[in-house]
């Protein structure tokens, strides 16, 4: 799965970024693609997330969600844009609020009689750094330009993540003084050039998981219009309200990824925008009655051994995340351990899947892959390596659980380029082969290898072909060391159905075939940060006509959800129910009775934070239901967090059973 602060900034207090994206990256299994690449946008599309699409389709732009106008003249209006402030209400070209700044002094000082302030990485072992001009106290000053006005204030800036873990990060700000923001319901400005983040900060938010929006890079002047309603909280930290009259700080970042890159952002004519002027919804849906899809189900027999052999192991399973799939190798502390293992199997959890990424064990693995000899063998950590994986073997067969080892490889380093390098694939193959040839002597029968999961999981662009290429040279590989243990494989773009149905068996008979569901993903991500539903709050499942709503802003739909997710609540009357999760589902299992092989959905589950617990249940009554039906295995997604069976207590360690979990997955002593 694919789910992904800063601050040693003047004014604040210095802050623990590698803290605060720790957090954040417990909180999800994935992050975000680079904000600074300068691209050609339409005004409907400068928020990022609210493209007006998904990247899969190719709907038309929908004016409802611009937020933004493009004007490539003069973003001035007239001169009345630069009026006095003061804490009444002012109206001005942009509408009513106050002027933060205008920058037409040329000064780094606001004219709220604020200074603004910069801030980057370097405190945490990053290299980022911001070159504009500053004056003698660090403090930014504008640049004159030709948009129309005299001064705007230009950030130019060097992204390199150095030594730091996370994605590299410059940012600016500005505090608002003693501005009383209570009536202001968003804010507005000017920018032209590179993707930014606008965040808003606030004296509630003590963990600096502050809200924001991200904002694409534009090559023309373009106004931007956001809402405080429309800006969500990363995810680390506590969920906290955006309280307008709690502002502190107006700032601004931009994030790189792990290559080094250089751009700028000019911005302008910030305004404090009065609530009447931005907090308007529309009715924009219609109560429907639900629709749900009718599946002829056929034949579900499958007579392979292998087929009773997955129900019997890897039915109602559990996976452990966002710990050693997550860009970091083990280093002998255990954040799961032997009490976990007790506490699952004491509850009715049958297999447990293990998420690692292999290959960062192998220490020499880019040295190897670069080697177009081929003579450069593979070194690994194997005390590191087998210290792990071998107490949970141990821990599994004590408390009569199955093990699977799950090559979870989160940094993306198997993706479009490497997917079509020999040498890449070679690397995989012997990474594979050196753990199975650790294990080739036990005769565990509940002892799996899977694959890879999800190749290319941050992209999803590689081919099923070529990842099956990959697939059938890791195969052999093992083959080589030990021919007794089954495996798993998923086919590419996130263990797609589609990509599965559509092709063949691999080049072995001792395999188990598997798929994820997300389904309906608008429900079981709602709230995620990680995702384009970060504001999406308040959907039921199953689809209840009684609890909808004319207004999709009470379903979390901001200007800045992109129309795909948009859709997504509009035809949530379609998509809310168990009889649409199975018309997706069964066409795999179909394929497996056709080709005589077992089928498994070893990843599924509903983000709870935002969800009420309910529909989570009913959510996961349903896919038990599915999973009897069809006579395919579930492993869940998710042992303690945001997408839990159980829940938490000291430190990572689980303590009970979610409420009503053991009927609805149908464990425990429901079982």
């Amino acid at each position: 799965m694919n789910f992904k602060l800063y601050k040693t900034l003047k004014p604040f207090v210095a802050f623990s970024a590698a803290a605060a994206f720790g957090l954040f990256a417990a909180a999800c299994s994935d992050d975000s693609s680079s904000s600074s690449d300068i691209e050609e946008l339409s005004s409907s599309s400068v928020i990022e997330g609210s493209s007006d699409s998904d990247p899969t389709s190719s709907d038309a732009n929908d004016p409802e969600s611009s937020s933004s106008v493009e004007n490539p003249e003069d973003p001035s209006g007239d001169s009345s844009s630069s009026v006095a402030v003061d804490e009444g209400t002012v109206t001005t070209p942009e509408g009513k609020g106050i002027l933060v700044d205008d920058f037409e002094d040329g000064d780094g000082k606001s004219l709220l009689d604020e200074y603004w302030f910069t801030y980057s990485d370097q405190g945490n072992d990053g290299a980022s750094v911001i070159t504009t001009p500053v004056n003698a106290d660090d403090e930014l000053i504008a640049a004159e330009t030709n948009n129309g006005t005299k001064y705007a204030l230009k950030v130019d800036y060097t992204l390199d993540k150095g030594d730091y873990p996370y994605d590299p990060y410059v940012g600016w700000g500005v505090n608002v003084g003693d501005i009383d923001c209570s009536r202001f319901g968003g804010i507005s400005y000017w920018y032209k050039g590179g993707a930014h983040i606008v965040r808003i900060e606030t004296s509630d938010v003590t963990d600096y998981d502050v809200h924001m929006v991200k904002v694409k890079a534009a090559t023309k002047w373009t106004q931007v219009v956001i809402r405080f309603k429309d800006m969500a909280q990363e995810g680390w930290g506590e969920p906290v309200e955006l309280i307008p009259a709690h502002i502190t700080t107006i700032s601004f970042q931009a994030k790189g990824t792990a290559k080094v890159s250089s751009n700028s952002v000019m911005i302008d004519n910030i305004y404090l925008q009065d609530s009447s002027e931005v907090e308007k919804d529309v009715a924009d849906m219609t109560i429907n009655d639900p629709v749900l899809p009718e599946t002829k189900i056929g034949d579900i027999a499958i007579s392979n051994p292998l087929q009773a052999k997955a129900m019997k192991y890897l039915d109602k399973g559990i996976n452990v995340t966002n710990w050693l799939e997550e860009k970091k190798k083990f280093d002998g502390t255990f954040k799961f351990d032997e009490s976990d293992v007790q506490l699952m199997a004491e509850n009715g959890i049958k297999a447990l899947r293990f998420p690692i990424d292999l290959d960062l064990y192998a220490t020499n693995r880019d040295k190897a892959v670069a080697d177009t000899t081929g003579k450069t063998a593979l070194e690994f950590d194997d005390k590191n390596l087998f210290a792990v994986l071998d107490s949970f073997v141990d821990w599994t067969a004590k408390h009569n659980m199955s093990f699977i080892i799950d090559y979870h490889e989160y940094d993306n380093s198997y993706n479009v380029t490497s997917s079509k390098d020999p040498a890449y694939r070679t690397m995989m193959a012997n990474v594979w082969k050196h753990v199975a040839e650790h294990y080739a002597k036990s005769d565990r029968e509940n002892l799996f290898f899977e694959l890879l999961n999800e190749p290319d999981m941050s992209d999803g662009k590689v081919t099923s072909a070529n990842w099956r290429l990959a697939a059938q040279e890791i195969i052999d590989s093992i083959r080589v060391v030990d021919k007794t243990h089954t495996l798993v494989f998923g086919d590419a773009a996130w263990y797609s159905i589609n990509y599965l149905v559509k092709g063949q068996p691999l080049n072995d008979d001792n395999i188990v075939y598997a798929i994820h569901t997300y389904e309906p993903f608008v429900f079981t991500h709602q709230g995620a940060s990680w995702s384009d539903n970060a504001t999406i709050k308040n959907l039921m499942f199953p689809y209840d006509k009684s609890k909808w709503s004319e207004f999709s802003a009470d379903f979390g739909v901001t200007k800045t959800t992109p129309k795909y997710v948009k859709d997504q609540v509009k035809n949530y009357y379609k998509t809310g129910s168990k009889e649409y999760i199975m018309s997706l589902v069964y066409p795999a299992k179909k394929w497996a009775v056709e080709n005589n092989v077992p089928v498994i959905i070893n990843e599924f589950g509903a983000y709870s934070p935002k969800s009420d617990a309910q529909s989570v249940l009913n959510y996961m009554t349903a896919m038990r239901e599915i999973s009897e039906e069809l006579e395919i295995p579930l492993q869940h997604w998710g042992y303690t967090g945001g997408f839990a069976l159980f829940e938490g207590g000291d430190g990572n360690h689980g303590t009970t059973l979610i409420e009503g979990m053991a009927e609805a997955y149908g464990i425990g002593v429901a079982k």
